[in-house]
């Protein structure tokens, strides 16, 4: 299928699109009855049948493929009378046909759902259920590339977990892998839909906060930074949280210099005494 057309089916409302596979197998239906039953299109009735199930789920596929069938019946009913053929073949190809429909829907909607979790996987850290670090990469270019077209400013902050080797040393792997679901855990409740979130790698997590500025960065920050120190500590985990925030009023600004900056700074406020913020905007040149 045209990339082009793959995107727009995407895209579209599923109502929509719902009814245009829907009138495509109703003119499906009536082309097989013109063109009578001897030239029959019965193939042609995979063509939505295959669409419902992979634009819009496994079910539709068989809710289409059990209609396209009884569409071709009922055509083949209504010549029937001119065709001198028995209505038991008539009925033994119905049933033929709609297993092969349902076949070929089910598996299609299988090999979707799998190319989806793979492709999910790929971007997933497989610990957290955050972006992973190439996927952070990726959407926080599109976000800085937003940036710059609207002119308002975005926030990095990225931060990492002091300590962290104590509790895998101390408690094992096990509670080092807890404390890192819970991060990710409460990162994912805590933030809007819209920031993005990644693990970095590690005990590194960092977060792009799409249109915030100073103001807005301090008082969010001060709000993430408390919630975590608090669980932190209420969970007795002897870990600290050192953290470097970039407001970033120079949307022009290239998200690997980005990266360079707020990496200097996350560990410059570790080597100050770990449990540490420190902020920086970066103004327009």
């Amino acid at each position: 299928m045209p990339k082009p057309l793959h995107q727009t089916l995407h895209k579209m409302p599923r109502e929509i699109l719902i009814l245009i596979i829907c009138a495509l197998a109703a003119i499906i239906g009536i082309a097989d009855y013109i063109t009578s039953f001897d030239l029959t299109l019965s193939l042609f009735y995979l063509i939505p049948i295959l669409l419902a199930a992979w634009y819009i789920d496994q079910a539709a596929g068989i809710v289409l493929s059990i209609t396209s069938a009884i569409i071709w019946f009922t055509t083949g009913v209504i010549t029937l009378p001119s065709r001198g053929i028995p209505m038991w073949i008539l009925i033994w190809d119905a049933a033929v046909l709609l297993g092969f429909f349902l076949v070929s829907a089910i598996l299609l909607a299988n090999l979707h759902r799998s190319l989806n979790r793979e492709r999910k996987l790929a971007r997933t850290d497989y610990l957290t259920g955050i972006l992973n670090s190439r996927a952070f990469h990726e959407q926080a270019t599109i976000e800085i590339a937003r940036a710059k077209r609207s002119q308002k400013p975005f926030t990095i902050a990225y931060f990492d977990l002091a300590n962290f080797k104590e509790i895998s040393n101390h408690f094992g792997q096990v509670e080092g892998e807890k404390v890192l679901r819970f991060i990710g855990k409460e990162l994912s409740r805590f933030l809007r839909v819209t920031d993005v979130i990644g693990r970095m790698g590690g005990e590194e997590f960092i977060i792009l906060f799409s249109e915030t500025d100073q103001q807005n960065a301090y008082s969010v920050i001060a709000r993430l930074y408390g919630l975590l120190t608090a669980e932190i500590h209420k969970r007795k985990w002897p870990i600290l949280v050192s953290m470097g925030v970039l407001t970033c009023n120079d949307t022009a600004i290239e998200l690997d210099k980005v990266l360079r900056e707020i990496d200097k700074m996350m560990y410059g406020a570790k080597r100050s005494g770990k449990s540490q913020i420190t902020y920086r905007v970066l103004e327009k040149e």
